[in-house]
């Protein structure tokens, strides 16, 4: 669970839409100082990531993340009202990241809640693209991950349209979930945390290892064994015809 911080505000809660400081997703190509912010508007709460450095291009994907694990910590955050701020520089960032709390409280968010997350330092490594057929009557694929290698405490993340379905440590039996999906273009997310969870008697400290299966009327199947401390992603466009 969190610890709110210290700013405490009394007033009713106003959300200013897209905010004073935020800029088009495709505005920077380059590594930005970023912050994220997600607004729990039952709890009146707001959440503040650490700030980091990455792509201010991919805000998209930063956002999901930082919802997706807000979610996780029994928060309630609203997708909608979740965006991200960047700085050329960190001084800079500091800045504008106490100015964004100060400008907000004014207006009263119940608590302000200082999280210090900050994403996983992927680099992305693509598997080739899925092609699925479902039945007309029925559009659902089923999902199933397993460590295809030793088991030794491989981590990883999966999700359908934004949506996880998966999280955690993989074994070498399979873990399936059966996810609905429209037509056309639908993805399938895998991010792989290397280096993590136990080892039992395997060597491989800095190896991901891992098999993902995606059924509809055909079935289709990718291994994936990426060598990096740092972490790795890959995404799967299923297309239904």
């Amino acid at each position: 669970m969190f610890t709110p911080g210290n700013a405490r505000y009394a007033a009713a809660a106003i959300f200013l839409g897209i905010g004073i400081f935020s800029m088009p997703d495709s505005a920077i190509a380059s590594k930005e100082n970023i912050f994220c912010v997600s607004y729990d508007v039952q709890e009146e709460t707001r959440y503040y990531s650490a700030i980091f450095l990455e792509d201010y291009s991919k805000s998209d994907r930063w956002k999901r993340d930082f919802v997706n694990y807000l979610s996780d910590q029994n928060a309630d955050p609203d997708f909608t009202s979740t965006y991200c701020y960047f700085e050329k520089d960190l001084p800079s960032a500091e800045l504008e990241y106490d100015s964004h709390v100060r400008t907000y409280g004014t207006f009263g968010e119940k608590d302000v809640v200082h999280t210090n997350w900050a994403p996983d330092n992927f680099s992305d490594m693509p598997l080739q693209d899925f092609n699925i057929e479902v039945p007309s009557r029925r559009q659902e694929i089923e999902v199933c991950i397993r460590d295809h290698e030793c088991e030794d405490g491989d981590r990883i993340r999966v999700s359908v349209n934004g949506g996880r379905i998966f999280s955690g440590e993989i074994d070498n039996d399979w873990d399936c979930d059966t996810v609905d999906v429209s037509e056309g273009d639908n993805r399938v997310e895998l991010y792989a945390i290397n280096g993590t969870g136990r080892k039992g008697n395997c060597s491989y400290a800095d190896v991901n290892t891992g098999e993902i299966r995606v059924e509809g009327k055909n079935t289709e199947t990718q291994s994936w064994r990426h060598r990096s401390g740092a972490g790795s992603s890959a995404r799967i466009i299923v297309t239904i015809d």
